[in-house]
């Protein structure tokens, strides 16, 4: 008995400390300094979370100017990187806090932060169109033509992302167009080497630039080549084609001043293009607050108006990223069924036929693919005898990460189970793609598109 007794004080332990850990740093957001110093008794200053954030990355994160001071003068450390490498300073350009910046420059002891961290500084004002930050930025001492980890100059950075107020200012302030590169990609798949076994990031500079891509699809030529951007949080969709042997500069497809469209995919018979939105129905309202799946129709003037796709797809609940098999089946995600409490974190993963031009009642897959947790971002193999998706399971490498489940002889799903370290990472894995030649699969890890080649053994 005393045994059980021990253990079940060690998961009290464990439970409480992981309570703590979730406390502090929402007490830090919630500016509860009373509450902050008394966690703090049990807990050190320089604590993190599991993105690697510390308590000073949260307080700038939530604005909360009164736990941010409060801090400094416990001596947290403020040049504490979390696991994508961001610093508080850098939180305070991205959230456009001109106060934080300021302290956390005046506790730097010399300019080696211009020289280290400028770059990604630089370029995150740039990605947020805020030309206010990129003049501070400079007249602080960062370099105008300094370059980050891909090779780009800022002025190279603001041209690729058509952000023309700041790319004009940087002109007039000194710095130089010569260094800014220009890219002829050519041939199948824009170009690229073959990646092997070792996923690597999908036309550089071209495709995957700085900003956020993610969702993508080529038609079954090779020659048309969508997906999605995230712009200051709101979405489009982006095209690029071969003419010959030459790929265009990507331009953009579908946008929207109030709506977002993204996770764009192919019918089979590649007249419509699927993406999900907040699109308001009549499409003039205010946006709405769950996605719907919708498509636009190729026409010989371009593309139709955005087409809903129905009410056997499309519920009161959130509806995420679409794939289909040969025949027209879609599969899809949806939320419709989780409980109220949990509608963010527990989508699961659902199928509608295609009988006679229209969708069939959608059906939820089983719990070999589905559990409590989160089921999204799926893609079916054309013959549906396999299908890959993303979950946030407790057993997962990672944030979130990508399984694989295979079809059974009498139409039922193994169990899915984790694809495994050499795709799924520490950070948070999704959109999984298979090109259609069954060569290639593309996912996107943490904010990049990534491909890998796919061998007869895998």
């Amino acid at each position: 008995m005393q045994n059980h007794r021990f253990i079940f004080f060690l998961v009290l332990i464990a439970f409480s400390t992981q309570l703590t850990a979730q406390n502090i740093f929402r007490t830090a957001c919630q500016g509860n300094i009373e509450r902050l110093d008394s966690l703090l008794q049990n807990s050190p200053i320089d604590t993190i979370d599991n993105r690697g954030r510390s308590l000073l990355h949260w307080a700038v994160a939530c604005k909360q100017q009164i736990s941010f001071d409060f801090l400094l003068e416990r001596g947290i450390p403020s040049n504490l990187k979390d696991k994508e490498g961001a610093t508080p300073l850098y939180m305070a350009v991205r959230f456009k806090n001109e106060v934080f910046f300021n302290q956390l420059i005046a506790l730097k002891e010399n300019q080696d932060w211009a020289t280290n961290s400028g770059a990604a500084l630089l370029e995150k004002a740039i990605l947020n169109k805020d030309l206010t930050f990129v003049k501070k930025l400079i007249k602080s001492g960062v370099a105008i033509n300094i370059k980050n980890k891909r090779g780009s100059t800022p002025l190279e950075i603001a041209k690729k992302t058509n952000t023309t107020e700041i790319a004009s200012w940087l002109i007039q302030a000194g710095a130089d167009p010569t260094l800014v590169r220009t890219f002829n990609l050519k041939g199948k798949y824009l170009g690229q080497k073959k990646p092997g076994k070792t996923p690597q990031v999908f036309a550089p500079n071209f495709i995957s630039i700085e900003e956020y891509e993610f969702g993508s699809v080529f038609n079954a030529k090779g020659d048309e080549f969508y997906y999605g951007v995230d712009v200051n949080g709101k979405s489009e969709i982006r095209f690029s084609k071969r003419k010959g042997k030459k790929w265009t500069e990507p331009v953009v497809l579908l946008v929207h001043e109030r709506y977002g469209y993204n996770d764009p995919f192919l019918s089979p018979d590649e007249n419509r293009l699927y993406f999900i939105s907040q699109r308001a129905l009549d499409g003039n309202g205010p946006a709405k607050e769950d996605h719907d799946i919708w498509y636009v129709e190729r026409t010989q003037k371009g593309w139709s108006e955005p087409i809903n796709a129905g009410p056997n797809i499309n519920s009161g609940g959130n509806e995420y990223y679409i794939s289909f098999t040969k025949e027209g089946t879609m599969y899809f995600s949806s939320n419709i069924n989780a409980p109220e409490e949990r509608k963010q974190s527990d989508l699961d993963i659902y199928y509608s036929k295609y009988v006679d031009g229209t969708f069939q009642k959608a059906i939820r897959l089983s719990d070999a693919i589905n559990t409590p947790a989160y089921e999204a971002d799926v893609y079916v193999a054309p013959d549906e005898s396999y299908l890959i998706f993303c979950s946030t399971r407790n057993t997962g490498l990672g944030r979130g990460d990508l399984y694989i489940s295979f079809k059974n002889t009498d139409g039922t799903w193994t169990r899915a189970i984790n694809m495994g370290d050499k795709i799924n990472t520490e950070h948070h894995e999704l959109c999984p793609y298979v090109t259609p030649d069954g060569k290639y699969f593309f996912s996107k890890y943490r904010t990049k598109v990534q491909y890998d080649q796919i061998s007869s053994k895998s």
